[in-house]
């Protein structure tokens, strides 16, 4: 099933799903995957075939739970240090161009699209993360209890139909 995507949404949604990245680096992965095994996002006859994999699928969803219990534990580095940044941009740069491959337009536009979206919310979220607790009075891991949910909904919602602006063929 390929996706006839419009420039619009094709951009509204990795933006959105790049931003995700920012927030948690595997879950756009793992959430664009599922998409793919949904059969929600084209993959035929692009260089991303391989994220419609049922190992890679459940691999990347292990990966982004991991990250989701990891996060709440003191031994994880900001994600706005370099290392942690570099692999929310890498991530939102692979849903960017996976979702732009699969609109039919060049992946290599959408990897770029998908770089600012992840790097601004690694920095929004880790803001939030320590300046929440005391301005909102409750606990960070709370928070990233309540960011982990954001992440799934939307995310979820973001890669379904399409906002009913989608045609399959």
């Amino acid at each position: 099933m390929r996706r006839d995507v419009g420039s619009e949404l094709a951009l509204f949604e990795i933006v959105g799903l790049a931003a995700i990245t920012g927030l948690r680096s595997m879950a756009g992965p793992a959430l664009l995957s599922r998409a793919m095994r949904r059969g929600d996002v084209g993959r035929q006859g692009t260089p991303f075939a391989a994220l419609d994999s049922p190992k890679v699928s459940a691999l990347l969803r292990l990966l982004m739970v991991g990250e989701m219990i990891a996060d709440k534990t003191p031994f994880i580095p900001a994600r706005t240090s370099a290392p942690a940044l570099t692999g929310r941009a890498l991530s939102g740069a692979l849903v960017g161009a996976a979702l732009f491959a699969a609109a039919g337009r060049r992946p290599a536009v959408g990897a770029i699209l998908g770089v600012p979206p992840a790097i601004v919310a690694a920095y929004a979220g880790e803001k939030f993360r320590l300046r929440g607790p005391e301005k909102l009075g409750v606990p960070s891991s709370v928070l990233g209890l309540l960011e982990d949910g954001v992440v799934l909904s939307f995310g979820t919602r973001l890669l379904r139909q399409s906002w009913t602006q989608v045609t399959y063929k």
